[in-house]
């Protein structure tokens, strides 16, 4: 795909010309896929990745500028057609970056049958996903966003790390870090990333920052809300939200963090108010946003099943590549109050 798009956009004027551009993409893309498995999945095969992501927005922008040379009514110009999609290339590859490192804000307000004193204000971050390409500048810039909200407690819905600690530990982001606060605290659970091996330093490098690592615990939050913390479904040992909320009393309204969505319908059935997770990303990148709304129950947003309001947020970070296309960085502030 890549050969042709090119061949299109160069113009080469000789077989010569077209058989070296071809051998050159050839050689580029295998030798990226070659490097990329020599750490399958992990820092290397996300270079590889992030080569693929970039081809394939070479499509989007040959989809568009065809859809362009169909609809111009006068002769198409091969010339204008050829600028149109640099330009439009240029404008997705800049849209995606832009969308990976400039979070918003989303509020969103639930109202609980069970008594509440005074309305808590929650701040949901997720899949942060710290590493080579998500660092201290972007934990600077998620403490001032969330400082600017002034939220009673901070959580975060795993995949705190990017599979390890070593980008966190050379670039010193414990000082960024650290500097993570709310009045009621900062309580976070581990993501399917924060288990690649290294799940221990990741719990040790958190709570040394002043998070408290939620691993199958529960904690009451002002004496009024339960906040469950429960592992990821990697964790073979993890409880079940049942045994869990034997922990707790359900009749103060209960707060349940995980990493992933997948439990919607264990977790309906119990008598917990608010469940907040991440994992998905929201598909992060055009078209697995489609894809992952047709595949999931709840890939990105809110939904309230019998008494259990869920969110899903499409994630603060990036995960392996620095992209999203239909998706947007982001922190949700929940604001649970009583109804009664």
């Amino acid at each position: 795909m890549t050969s042709v798009l090119l061949c299109w956009f160069v113009k080469p004027k000789t077989t010569a010309a077209k058989a070296v551009l071809i051998a050159v993409v050839f050689i580029i893309n295998n030798s990226a896929l070659i490097y990329g498995l020599t750490e399958f999945w992990g820092e290397r095969f996300h270079v590889y990745l992030v080569i693929s992501i970039l081809q394939g927005f070479m499509l989007y922008a040959a989809v568009l500028a065809g859809v362009y040379a169909l609809i111009l009514k006068q002769k198409p110009r091969p010339r204008a057609i050829r600028a149109f999609a640099m330009v439009i290339y240029v404008s997705i590859v800049g849209l995606a970056i832009f969308n990976a490192y400039s979070p918003e804000v989303h509020r969103l307000t639930v109202t609980t049958a069970k008594p509440l004193a005074k309305p808590m204000d929650i701040a949901l971050v997720s899949d942060t996903h710290l590493g080579r390409w998500f660092g201290n500048r972007q934990i600077k810039k998620m403490v001032s966003l969330i400082d600017a909200q002034h939220p009673d407690v901070v959580v975060i819905a795993g995949d705190i790390m990017n599979d390890n600690t070593i980008a966190y530990d050379n670039t010193n982001m414990h000082e960024q870090l650290s500097k993570l606060k709310a009045p009621l605290g900062v309580y976070a659970t581990l993501g399917n990333h924060d288990y690649f091996g290294y799940d221990q330093q990741i719990t040790q490098a958190v709570e040394e920052a002043g998070i408290k690592a939620l691993d199958n615990e529960s904690v009451l939050l002002d004496d009024s809300v339960w906040l469950v913390g429960r592992s990821d479904d990697i964790d073979r040992t993890r409880l079940s939200a049942e045994e869990l909320l034997t922990q707790v009393d359900t009749e103060k309204p209960v707060m349940f963090l995980e990493h992933r969505p997948s439990a919607m319908d264990e977790v309906s059935t119990l008598p917990v108010d608010l469940h907040l997770s991440g994992h998905t990303h929201g598909g992060q990148i055009f078209p697995l946003t489609l894809l992952m709304d047709w595949l999931t129950p709840l890939s990105y947003g809110s939904k309230k099943i019998a008494d259990t309001q869920f969110l899903v947020t499409s994630g603060y970070g990036i995960g392996p590549v620095p992209f999203r296309l239909g998706t947007r960085s982001e922190i949700w502030i929940i604001t649970l109050q009583s109804g009664v």
